[in-house]
């Protein structure tokens, strides 16, 4: 029989865990935003939090001279009841970050007025407005289709109805049941409805869709119909030899026959789309000015804030329970510092790692893309004082306005093949098949070949692993 020894007794072990404070972890969630989710961020912060207050905001200067008048008025009896030194201590040190980040906006200011060729945005929102136009355009000459009431509700039901692309991904019959029209009549108008521009709106499959765009003479073509309807499969996979016995056709007339059908839209509703265009918005602005390059980090778009310091003296001065309203408005403070200290540090991080990329990418920002070197987040991680984790976070999802267009901030690390940057691989890859010919294109080997020839050793795996991340396919499908 085994006996069992159960009793007491202590035991020291040694543990390290890591807790992230809370200033820690805002700090780490407001450096990955792209600054349109970091302005959401921030004002929703404004709405939760009162003693935080947007300086931008239209009722903020009938709050100042309120606040003032209060101030000359309450002077006197608030002072004594707001002597908390750990209180008074905050707010001076709120105060004298938000002065700073006030200041550096007021240098960019200036950098940026200097900037003779700052570009204006006033086409995006005519463009906007003319994509909206189209819409609500194909929209009305649907509902003046020559139709009677009943049959109304089913041009009604097809238009709300139709998916993202514009085709229709419900059965013809299922609509024409509450509108009581027969099946013949439906189809005369669902035909009528795909003539209407963009063509091929509302159609059921893509070879209706394609079908739909063709104009008189070429639907005359009974092989290009005939390929639409039935082979559209055999003509993406480049199946041109089985093409070309099953149509007792030339070569040539395949190649116009796909020319033809490359020309036709298979999503038109994307022509008019009335969905809201959304453009890159820069987190950081490089500019050269006055023969140098100026370093605008793009803040634009968020919110200034500041301290309401009024509303926590009369908090005070109102609140019979005085220490719990100390108490409260500590809490609220420190929230808004967590908030504020992020803001300067995400700042400041973004201004380092753009700096030390200048640095580091020195013929990039003279000449362009075709001198960028080697780099990567270790070697800025080193030079800003920033762990390698924050730097990625820095960089993901933002992007960066140069003399030589819009880049995400990621694009500039590359991995390195010897003392080559991968996107100079990748440019010298897509220049080589740009100039192949197109009846006989190069093989991944060959590409290697002429790659060596270059002075750039590269391996058979590395290079199909570039063109694939490029979207270029395999030599077979790239014949014509």
């Amino acid at each position: 029989m085994v006996k069992l020894n159960v009793g007491l007794g202590t035991n020291q072990k040694l543990e390290q865990k890591l807790k992230l404070s809370p200033q820690m972890i805002i700090t780490a969630e407001l450096l990955q935003k792209p600054i349109q989710e970091l302005e959401i961020a921030l004002k929703e912060e404004l709405r939760c939090n009162p003693f935080l207050q947007d300086l931008s905001s239209e009722s903020f200067e009938e709050t100042l001279v309120s606040d003032e008048k209060i101030k000359a008025k309450e002077k006197d009896s608030i002072s004594e009841e707001f002597e908390d030194s750990d209180l008074t201590e905050k707010i001076k040190e709120l105060n004298k970050i938000i002065n700073d980040l006030s200041d550096a906006r007021n240098t960019q200011f200036e950098i940026e007025r200097k900037d003779k060729s700052a570009p204006r945005f006033d086409g995006f929102e005519d463009y906007e407005k003319e994509h909206e136009n189209l819409c609500e355009q194909f929209h009305n000459n649907v509902r003046e289709l020559p139709v009677n009431k009943s049959e109304k509700e089913f041009v009604d039901s097809i238009l709300c109805s139709l998916t993202q692309n514009g085709y229709l991904d419900i059965p013809l019959e299922n609509l024409t049941e509450p509108a009581s029209i027969p099946i013949s009549r439906a189809e005369e108008i669902h035909s009528m409805i795909m003539q209407i521009y963009p063509k091929g709106m509302g159609a059921r499959t893509l070879s209706e869709c394609l079908l739909a765009q063709l104009d008189d003479n070429q639907f005359k073509n009974e092989t290009l119909v005939s390929i639409i309807k039935n082979d559209l499969n055999l003509l993406q996979e480049h199946r041109y030899d089985k093409l070309k016995r099953k149509y007792n056709i030339s070569k040539q007339e395949l190649l116009i026959i796909k020319d033809i059908i490359g020309h036709l839209d298979p999503k038109p509703r994307s022509r008019i789309s009335s969905k809201t265009l959304s453009y890159i918005i820069p987190d950081i602005i490089v500019k050269e000015i006055d023969d140098r390059l100026e370093i605008i980090i793009n803040d634009s778009y968020i919110p200034e804030v500041a301290i309401n310091e009024e509303y926590a003296r009369q908090m005070i001065s109102k609140c019979n329970d005085k220490e719990n309203a100390i108490k409260y408005i500590k809490s609220k403070l420190s929230s808004a510092e967590n908030y504020v200290k992020a803001l300067w540090m995400r700042r400041e991080t973004l201004y380092k790692i753009a700096t030390e990329i200048i640095h580091q990418q020195p013929k990039f920002f003279q000449v362009g893309l075709k001198e960028l070197t080697p780099m990567t987040y270790d070697d800025i991680s080193d030079k800003v004082n920033r762990d390698v984790s924050t730097v990625c976070r820095v960089v993901k999802n933002k992007y960066i306005d140069t003399p030589f267009g819009v880049y995400p901030l990621k694009w500039f690390f590359t991995s390195k093949v010897g003392n080559v940057s991968s996107q100079i691989i990748k440019r010298e890859i897509v220049r080589i098949i740009d100039n192949e010919d197109k009846l006989s294109p190069l093989s991944d080997q060959k590409i290697v070949d002429l790659l060596v020839q270059k002075e750039i050793t590269i391996s058979l795996r590395a290079v199909t692993k570039y063109r694939n991340q490029m979207g270029i396919p395999a030599s077979r499908l790239r014949k014509k």
